[in-house]
């Protein structure tokens, strides 16, 4: 029986009834370079099934949910799901993927999630969750989905917001026509930077400004600047810093990891690990 490589690419989760479903995404899924776990063509004869699913969804890069009028009710598909829910909220990453084969409402834990609706194209799901993969890999650091409120309103892209010092970027959605100063103020409502962070009832701590930047250039406030930008776009964050005590500010400087500022380097790094905390992937227990 065929199985797949010890890290497959995604794991697959679907009812018994949705096999075929499955199976074919899996087949569109390989085509494009893809690995996946589906428990009859990736677990050994003989295999513990509880121990063999929990290391598919343990070894997986992604996670694919097959939601349809089938799936209610599984156990075990709900015991797969929650176990990839978890994770994806414990890493702060973009691990479970939703796929709807029918109108089937989602559950309460899924709802505010972003899904895709097969309307019975498969293959078109395939395309655009391969497409979103290769793009997230592309940008060069961990993609996790944005902390805060999306932006709203008329035809939309997803931008990737990177910050080369936080190893991290974010994708953030913003309209297809903005100008550079709305582009600024999606990214920090997205993102949920703080303007400053403090200790010692405001005695002591640091004040923040941030500026994009798109191929090494600053993005003025205006729409002529953006009327290259496209969907998948990657621009970069620079975030700076100033520092303060009860005697004034000290000197502002550009926030790099290890970089102090005129405050002790441990007070430092312990302020921004509070600013910036909830844009930190979490490292994988292994």
């Amino acid at each position: 029986m065929p199985h797949t490589p010890d890290h497959p690419d995604v794991f697959l989760s679907f009812a018994g009834n949705d096999r075929d479903s499955a199976r074919l995404l899996a087949k569109e899924f390989g085509a494009r370079g893809f690995t996946s776990f589906v428990d009859e063509l990736s677990i050994e004869p003989g295999a513990d099934l509880l121990l063999a699913i929990n290391q598919g969804i343990e070894e997986s890069d992604r996670f694919v949910l097959l939601w349809s009028r089938h799936t209610v009710n599984r156990k075990w598909v709900a015991a797969e799901w929650t176990a990839a829910l978890a994770r994806d909220l414990d890493q702060r990453r973009c691990f479970l993927f939703v796929v709807r084969l029918d109108d089937t409402p989602l559950p309460t834990l899924l709802a505010p999630r972003k899904y895709l609706d097969a309307g019975g194209d498969l293959v078109k799901i395939a395309d655009a969750l391969t497409t979103v993969w290769r793009r997230d890999s592309a940008v060069g650091t961990p993609v996790l989905p944005p902390p805060g409120l999306p932006t709203a309103g008329g035809p939309m892209i997803t931008v990737y917001v990177r910050n080369k010092a936080l190893a991290v970027a974010h994708p953030v959605e913003v309209p297809a026509a903005t100008t550079g100063r709305n582009l600024k103020n999606a990214v920090r409502l997205a993102l949920a930077l703080p303007d400053q962070e403090t200790k010692f009832d405001g005695a002591v701590g640091l004040r923040f400004d941030y500026e994009l930047l798109k191929d090494d250039q600053p993005i003025p406030d205006g729409i002529a600047a953006l009327a290259g930008l496209a969907d998948g776009d990657t621009v970069d964050l620079k975030v700076g810093m100033e520092s303060f005590g009860p005697g004034g500010a000290f000197a502002k400087t550009e926030f790099r990891q290890g970089s102090s500022g005129g405050l002790p380097a441990e007070m430092v790094q312990t302020l921004v690990k509070s600013a910036f905390d909830h844009l930190i992937p979490r490292r994988r227990a292994r």
